[in-house]
């Protein structure tokens, strides 16, 4: 998720936080204990994305490799969660603040809960991570919430008349403001669903305006749950339906895996992408699924970038649109080829620590190794790589599973196997 949200989600458990845990044995002044409540949990929100402070410098392969890095594991997050503690208690003696054992107990809740939410939220798009690390370093993907969702914003509207100070009111305010113009605006969100949306502000607004504070945060708790359940629950059925469709209009092909990712605010309208092995390659294919046609077919579902121009060189699908799919072109990568160049070139392999759908072809002169999750463009983006004859291989790799290690051991085992018969 992005960190806005992040940020916004942690404020809000900081203030539920405050109000629900112990304070029988507090010594700290409320406003005090309340304040720390919030800002830390704000901080717990975000203290993962700190791989962006070393994540960024390297070139793209190093951001491939290091962003929802170890940051994004559960031991390391856990170990930021204590340093800030740390900071804290070192903070409130340095103003001369008596914390008794409870407050201490709340504050290390929040600073241990908070990072462990952030990647638990991470987890629900497309993108993955890999928490269990070092005793598992495999992906794990949610492929259920868009990367940046406006109903959670919405969810926290209430927090405009829940904060006490005027800054953090009008920055709330704000956010519903940007937020219900980027629904209008961003041409991912049909017009009636935006109409909707915007409705939604205003009355999770007038609840935080009207009701009493522990009703406003039930509403918005309410409200984030909820939209997440939602986005789970119709994640499966798209799954359920393109896995179907697939078995149907593509026989010959083993499915590897597939992507399913809803429009904001919109649980009827989902992007995928499909991976199978047919014969010796693997075949990418992109889709729009309609979850119910006969409110909205496929061809109506607004998209962020399948009718764009992109790096892949793609080719028509064979299969027929319908009102409940409509297909944006397919790439075909010989396996042998992708296993040959993770085995032989360095960039290849450690790309293929991130990579989940990988494509490979020449493009304009160039060896270009991809993922189509984030290819939007026609230049090269941040998941494509130009494979060179003399690579520069990166100083250190990290120990994540290759995503695609299914197709790529395989390939490898097939090689072997010929190369041992006579």
């Amino acid at each position: 998720m992005d960190n806005i949200t992040h940020t916004i989600i942690g404020t809000l458990v900081g203030e539920v936080a405050a109000r629900v845990a112990p304070s029988r044995r507090s010594t700290l002044p409320a406003a005090t204990r309340r304040n720390l409540c919030v800002t830390l949990a704000a901080v717990g929100s975000n203290l993962p994305d700190s791989d962006l402070l070393y994540s960024f410098f390297g070139g793209k392969l190093n951001y491939l490799l290091h962003h929802r890095g170890h940051t994004h594991t559960v031991v390391i997050a856990l170990l930021l969660g204590i340093a800030v503690i740390a900071m804290t208690r070192w903070w409130i003696r340095r103003r001369g603040l008596q914390a008794s054992a409870e407050d201490y107990g709340v504050l290390a809740a929040v600073l241990l809960l908070t990072p462990l939410l952030h990647i638990a939220m991470d987890f629900t798009n497309n993108y993955g991570v890999h928490p269990f690390w070092p005793m598992d370093g495999r992906w794990f993907y949610g492929d259920s919430v868009f990367i940046i969702e406006p109903l959670f914003w919405a969810a926290c509207a209430p927090l405009a008349f829940v904060f006490k100070t005027h800054v953090a009111r009008f920055a709330v305010l704000l956010l519903m403001v940007a937020a219900i113009a980027l629904c209008f605006f961003s041409g991912m969100v049909p017009q009636v669903l935006a109409v909707g949306y915007a409705l939604l502000v205003a009355a999770m607004l007038l609840i935080g305006q009207r009701a009493p504070t522990h009703i406003a945060l039930a509403a918005s708790v309410s409200l984030w749950i909820g939209a997440t359940a939602m986005f789970a629950l119709t994640a499966r059925t798209a799954r359920a339906h393109i896995d179907a469709i697939a078995a149907q209009q593509f026989p010959e092909g083993t499915l590897v895996d597939r992507i399913v990712t809803p429009m904001p605010v919109n649980p009827t309208c989902w992007e995928i992408m499909l991976l199978q092995k047919e014969a010796d390659n693997a075949v990418l294919r992109r889709a729009m699924l309609a979850l119910w046609p006969s409110w909205v077919t496929a061809d109506k579902c607004l998209t962020r970038s399948l009718d764009l121009a992109i790096t892949a060189p793609l080719v028509p699908v064979t299969a027929a649109n319908t009102e409940q799919v409509k297909w944006y072109g397919q790439i075909s990568t010989p396996i042998a080829r992708l296993a040959s160049v993770a085995a032989t070139n360095c960039e290849a392999a450690a790309a293929l620590r991130f990579i989940r759908m990988p494509w490979l072809a020449d493009v304009n002169g160039e060896l270009i190794l991809g993922d189509m999750r984030y290819d939007r463009e026609s230049e090269l983006g941040f998941a494509e790589v130009a494979l060179q004859n003399a690579p520069s291989c990166p100083s250190f790799v990290p120990g994540w599973v290759e995503p695609r290690q299914d197709l790529l051991k395989q390939s490898a085992v097939d090689m072997s196997s010929a190369r041992s018969q006579p």
